[in-house]
């Protein structure tokens, strides 16, 4: 409505470009915040956050934060809805999606980088001897969504000086990580113990490197990454 509250989108409209001509699964992630503008704004204030995954189903993540809806004391709400019925109705598929605190699955992005980041280089190679299962498609949307299918695990995309940080903060990882966190997950920026939602957009093509996932794994990535 026209005299209706204002919203303002950031969104990625295909996360994936890259792998799509190998017939994989790509998909879209929307953040919105209320009211008009986005510079300035931190992952935070968003009022929902949404991922689809186009795949064998067309599949939405939800995630509406507490203090989105009326009242005091809410839970967050994550939960997911399928394309049905020839692609006609949208039927709730999973009321709850819930990220266990531990789960040996593990996504490392951008793995040119430990080539001259040795402590990333000394945790992908933790994951490995520890048995973890590795779960990457080279698409930042499957490999998370993974992460939710399976109710846990750990996402990373690391930098260093010879392979820069690649994920939007406006249109990828606020968004993201407002999901991640309303599943129960734990987000951080790649060498600052901090959440990617309390990071302002203060570039609207600001990069960043960032790590997702179950609270204990995201700790033992904190343990490698922030040593001294």
């Amino acid at each position: 409505k026209e005299d209706g509250p204002l919203y303002s989108l950031g969104f990625d409209p295909l996360d994936g470009s890259s792998i799509i001509d190998a017939n994989f699964s790509v998909g879209s992630i929307f953040g919105i915040w209320p009211g008009k503008g986005l510079l300035g704004r931190t992952g935070r204030e968003q009022v929902a956050s949404v991922v689809s995954l186009y795949g064998p189903r067309t599949t939405l993540i939800i995630a509406l934060p507490s203090k989105s809806r009326d009242g005091d004391g809410q839970s967050d709400i994550t939960f997911e809805v399928t394309l049905v019925k020839d692609r006609s109705h949208w039927e709730v598929s999973r009321p709850e999606v819930i990220l266990k605190p531990a789960k040996k699955v593990f996504a490392p992005g951008n793995l040119r980088a430990t080539n001259d980041n040795a402590k990333y280089d000394a945790l992908v190679k933790h994951w490995i001897s520890d048995r973890y299962t590795l779960r990457y498609s080279g698409g930042m949307v499957p490999d998370v969504y993974h992460m939710f299918a399976k109710s846990g695990g750990v996402f990373s995309n690391v930098s260093s000086e010879k392979a820069k940080a690649k994920l939007r903060l406006l249109y990828e990882v606020a968004a993201m990580g407002l999901l991640v966190e309303c599943a129960g997950g734990v987000t951080t920026h790649e060498f600052e113990d901090k959440s990617v939602l309390d990071f302002a957009v203060d570039d609207l093509d600001r990069r960043m490197g960032v790590c997702f996932g179950s609270k204990d794994e995201v700790q033992k990535y904190k343990d490698f990454m922030f040593s001294k």
